[in-house]
């Protein structure tokens, strides 16, 4: 593989295992803090915004200002984030950390390091686009289970609240890490030097604005279960240990992760988009039964099935993406449907957070599953005459 492959497998490992574990940890740390679940929801809700206004400038500025330049901004914003949460408990000063840190809900992300690293990958990979991008995926929940499970050292060491501020550090310290290493990435910046969207055609302007629209209602779906939300619910609806908590998202990411491996192998049957929809599907009917379940052993046994597909669509899509965009269009179409997920993600957290304080568990999960599946079927019916293959 290309040296620049290799690079950014090394920067995606490092950030999705501080972002793993940070989303376990970070509605947990509020908690502890004593704040209640509307500012909760509110934290999570600061830290999506994060993502899309870093994915908005990396949209229009990306190619004036440098790809590489903005990413070492956002690294170094990263590592201010974490220098922040782990010296205050000071609301306004955790709520300006979590909104400039890029930080992940998800344990995995959709933020504007994601969009340019997939977005340029095709430069260096050629026809194992599919397995590579795999790869990426792996490492990447891989990294991410490892960091859940990092995540619940401080139950099994004295002071908690001091030992869960700590691990903030190794996030502030990831942040220096990829300043070095974007740094050294080469051949990321694009031929045009033009503010957001000039320059691009008509086509492929439709295509972005259609998917945009696709991906925010999928990203809808999606906001009202992430990691984050998730720990926060099994903490409050079963009232599972941090230290459980942290096992349980390291399972939940490997069994992700294995998934991961077989996506492209499948793509290569029956297509990417097929692939997308079909695990899609089922995973969403998990997902739907999960909090039906009852009891913690049947709610998450029904989450590892989700997780066993819920993230085949994630290779498969961007490889779809290459597939309808061309080299010069890739990063700012990322950058602008990833951008549209983070959007549509956002009433996410605040919707759980109130309807968890009123005590409705299961409505997040049931309302999550089937607009998912809504966005499912309708971007097959779109686009199935297209990219098929």
């Amino acid at each position: 593989m290309h040296r620049s492959v290799y690079l950014i497998l090394m920067i995606k490992g490092l950030r999705t295992f501080v972002f793993g574990m940070v989303s376990v940890l970070t509605p947990i740390y509020l908690a502890m803090l004593g704040f209640p679940p509307t500012y909760v929801g509110v934290s999570l809700f600061l830290m999506v915004l994060g993502n899309v206004f870093s994915n908005l400038l990396l949209t229009w500025f990306g190619d004036v200002i440098g790809r590489r330049r903005l990413l070492i901004v956002f690294s170094i914003l990263m590592f201010t984030s974490g220098l922040l949460l782990f010296s205050s408990s000071l609301y306004p000063v955790l709520a300006l950390a979590l909104f400039m840190g890029n930080i992940s809900t998800t344990g995995t992300e959709a933020g504007p390091f994601q969009s340019v690293e997939v977005g340029v990958l095709p430069r260096f990979t050629g026809n194992g686009l599919g397995r590579a991008l795999g790869i990426y995926n792996l490492l990447g929940y891989s990294a991410s289970s490892l960091g859940a499970l990092a995540s619940s050292l401080p139950a099994y060491l004295g002071d908690k609240l001091v030992f869960v501020r700590s691990m903030y550090l190794i996030y502030a310290m990831a942040g220096l890490v990829m300043v070095i290493a974007y740094g050294a990435l080469g051949n990321i910046e694009a031929g045009r030097r033009r503010p957001g969207l000039r320059g691009l055609g008509r086509a492929a302007i439709a295509d972005i604005r259609n998917l945009s629209i696709l991906f925010s209602a999928d990203a809808f779906g999606g906001g009202l279960v992430t990691q984050s939300l998730l720990s926060y619910w099994f903490y409050i609806r079963y009232g599972v240990s941090l230290g459980k908590l942290g096992l349980v998202f390291m399972v939940v990411n490997v069994v992700t992760a294995a998934s991961l491996v077989i996506a492209p192998l499948i793509a290569e049957r029956i297509g990417n988009l097929r692939t997308m929809v079909y695990t899609h599907i089922v995973s969403n009917v998990f997902l739907i039964l999960i909090p039906l379940a009852g009891s913690f052993t049947g709610s998450l046994t029904l989450l590892l099935l989700r997780q066993g597909v819920s993230q085949m669509d994630v290779p498969t899509r961007q490889a779809f993406m290459a597939q309808v965009f061309s080299d010069e269009e890739r990063v700012p179409a990322n950058a602008i449907t990833n951008t549209a997920r983070s959007i549509g993600s956002l009433p996410g957290p605040l919707i759980v957070g109130d309807l968890i304080s009123q005590g409705l568990y299961s409505l997040p999960f049931i309302i999550s599953g089937f607009m998912k599946m809504a966005y499912d079927l309708t971007i097959y019916l779109m686009y199935r005459g297209r990219v098929v293959r």
